[in-house]
């Protein structure tokens, strides 16, 4: 692999996308076009596997596809970040049978795609992961798609217009809210209460965050569900 051409190639392609956007999308479609994708998205974690966020998504597909992973608490790019390695679900294949829900959503939502999660990684540790998704093969083999991943993970670290971590994990907290407030209501444990949000999001086709949201504003309350 020359890493020169491919970071020229990624750079020639950000400077040709429309600069209206912010640059964590600009950066996930350069990607995408890069390795003959046809959507990708980025998020990032703060440690564990639950506590994650879609930080960019180049499409609707791209975004729903981490919002069922959100809301499910299961999919590829958990997978990735949780084991450190890029994961690649085909979802018509029986490898998908190891996430049951994420995959008959996903196929639902996108269709027979291919699903490729690569950890982003910062001083050999992870700390997101970028997916692409495709109805074909990438154009570029693995070792190339993970290093691109791992550029556009630390461009997006770089990056002074992003949002800062802090900031980041401060909107996030909505859900930890919420998560509190559903278990006082039930009397249940916060991975109970989690659970139960995550199937009321589910259950009325909304990300996690929109249901927590309600939580906190109170506009929901399960007592009365």
């Amino acid at each position: 692999m020359d890493r020169a051409a491919v970071l020229g190639r990624l750079a020639r392609l950000v400077a040709a996308g429309d600069r209206r956007q912010q640059f964590a999308i600009r950066l996930c479609d350069a990607g995408r076009r890069l390795v003959g994708g046809q959507g990708s998205s980025i998020s990032i974690n703060s440690g564990d596997t639950e506590a994650r966020m879609t930080l960019a998504a180049t499409d609707q597909v791209a975004a729903q596809l981490e919002s069922l992973q959100d809301i499910l608490g299961e999919g590829p790019c958990r997978e990735a970040y949780r084991q450190d390695e890029a994961i690649v679900t085909d979802l018509d294949d029986a490898v998908s049978t190891l996430w049951p829900e994420f995959t008959r959503s996903a196929l639902e939502t996108a269709g027979g795609v291919t699903l490729h999660c690569f950890p982003m990684r910062a001083a050999s540790r992870p700390f997101g992961v970028y997916a692409v998704y495709a109805y074909d093969d990438l154009s570029e083999p693995d070792d190339v798609v993970q290093f691109l991943a791992d550029v556009v993970g630390i461009a997006v670290l770089q990056d002074a217009s992003a949002p800062r971590p802090d900031d980041i994990w401060s909107a996030r907290s909505v859900v930890y809210q919420a998560t509190g407030m559903v278990s006082v209501q039930l009397q249940v444990t916060p991975a109970d209460a989690l659970a139960m949000l995550r199937a009321h999001a589910f259950a009325h086709d909304a990300t996690l965050d929109e249901i927590a949201e309600h939580v906190v504003a109170r506009r929901i309350d399960f007592r009365t569900r």
